[in-house]
């Protein structure tokens, strides 16, 4: 019995250490450090694991025999939490809303079209991109039928224009643009028709010209640079930049791309990427063709699924949310806007100023708001963001206030209540309060 005591407590170390070296290399290799305050929990509650198990070889055996099985009762208990979360909430939706939801991969959309005798691409998030002959694409393939995503139900396509952006082509050949949006997937308008998104919305209710260089996966920084690369291009009007509260402040790691932050630190600096879009495209189409060929491996796939289940990763994702409401409700938001987003809304600003257009802000609220019954004003730091914007006398929208906040449910204004990403009476609403505020 002494022997399986101390195997125990020889087997608790080796695991509190692994996983102690785990959470060390994500952190300082996979992320170069760049996450080390999202890492924290995680070294704190390593070294906890690593201290029992030390105390683990002076306890007796029977006192050591109750915890491990408390031990093995609680993990088995928080792998059947991680079922229950693992199972996709949108489908009680579905059944109930009785729509016919195409239940298809985009993968296999991407291969019916092709067999159909269809042209088509892929839009993938700007997150994926990689820096390919000092070249930094910020756009899709252009003039192709484009696969954005499945939210409501059907996958919603659009034809890129000549840079490959959503927008129909024509649309650069005007002589005055009245509006030109820049932000992320809710810009570009996942998961619904081109005519249903926001700008779609905008030239059905003002029949005006309007741009829209949305990007899926898109931040600050690439959105400045797509700005700065595509906006000299046009005359425009008004220019709309449209921050999501999700993850817009979530991009320290772009930082250190070495043609990302030249648009930081020179005023001058460009890739000339409106006269590179064959080589955008062949970088694009050869990024699509490895994406597909990764997606058509089971084995990959499964092992990807396997390896989130094991890190309990939908429970600590569920967790990480609540430790947020906790920590904006609680400390008043103690942590600062980072100087790199700030300096990222100055340049915009004084840049679209430049180019003869006046700039606003569009504050999108995300869904956990409202599936959490956050504190509009502290969540996700929207007092500081609001702050600093309008510091710059940039006028800001934010549509948690204007809309979601007045509305009788507002998680009906996302897919199935939810999926991340508005609905097509969302992206409505939002168009129709942007139209009246501007």
């Amino acid at each position: 019995m002494k022997n399986i005591s101390k195997l125990i407590s020889i087997l608790f170390l080796t695991f509190s250490l692994l996983l102690l070296i785990y959470v060390f290399y994500r952190s300082e290799f996979y992320h170069s450090g760049t996450r080390f305050d999202y890492y924290l929990k995680y070294y704190v509650f390593t070294c906890v694991l690593v201290i029992l198990s030390i105390i683990s070889f002076f306890i007796g055996k029977e006192t050591k025999t109750k915890l491990t099985i408390a031990l093995v009762s609680s993990i088995f208990g928080l792998y059947l939490i991680e079922i229950y979360f693992f199972i996709d909430p949108k489908q009680f939706g579905i059944w109930k809303s009785g729509v016919q939801y195409d239940k298809r991969s985009k993968l296999q959309i991407y291969e019916d079209l092709k067999l159909s005798g269809k042209d088509v691409s892929l839009s993938i998030p700007i997150k994926a991109n990689i820096e390919v002959e000092n070249l930094y694409p910020l756009s899709g393939v252009s003039n192709i039928l484009t696969i954005l995503c499945n939210e409501n139900g059907y996958y919603s396509l659009f034809t890129s224009d000549r840079y490959g952006f959503n927008n129909q082509d024509e649309i650069w050949e005007k002589k005055e643009i009245d509006f030109l949006l820049i932000g992320d997937s809710f810009t570009i308008g996942e998961c619904v028709w081109p005519d249903k998104n926001i700008s779609g919305n905008l030239k059905l209710l003002t029949n005006k010209n309007i741009i829209n260089l949305g990007k899926s996966g898109g931040n600050p920084l690439t959105e400045f640079a797509t700005l700065r690369e595509y906006l000299p291009l046009i005359n425009v009007k008004k220019v709309i930049w449209l921050y999501f509260e999700g993850n817009d402040l979530e991009f320290v790691t772009y930082i250190n791309n070495n043609i990302l932050i030249k648009y930081l630190e020179d005023k001058n600096f460009t890739q000339n990427l409106s006269m590179k879009q064959n080589r955008v495209d062949l970088i694009n189409k050869r990024k699509i063709d490895r994406q597909n060929e990764f997606h058509k491996n089971a084995f990959y796939l499964n092992k990807q699924k396997l390896s989130k289940f094991v890190k309990m990763f939908a429970l600590r994702h569920f967790l990480n949310t609540i430790f947020t409401k906790l920590s904006n409700n609680n400390s008043q938001n103690l942590q600062k806007i980072s100087p790199e987003f700030k300096k990222i809304i100055r340049l915009a600003n004084e840049f679209v100023e430049k180019n003869n257009a006046k700039f606003y802000f569009v504050y999108l609220p995300s869904i956990n708001r409202y599936k959490f019954k956050q504190d509009h004003v502290n969540f996700n730091d929207y007092a500081k963001v609001k702050d600093y914007v309008s510091s710059l006398e940039v006028p800001v929208i934010c549509m948690d206030e204007e809309i979601f906040s007045k509305h009788d449910d507002p998680l009906s204004l996302f897919p199935f209540r939810s999926e991340q990403h508005y609905n097509p009476e969302g992206y409505r609403l939002v168009s129709e309060m942007i139209l009246n505020k501007i």
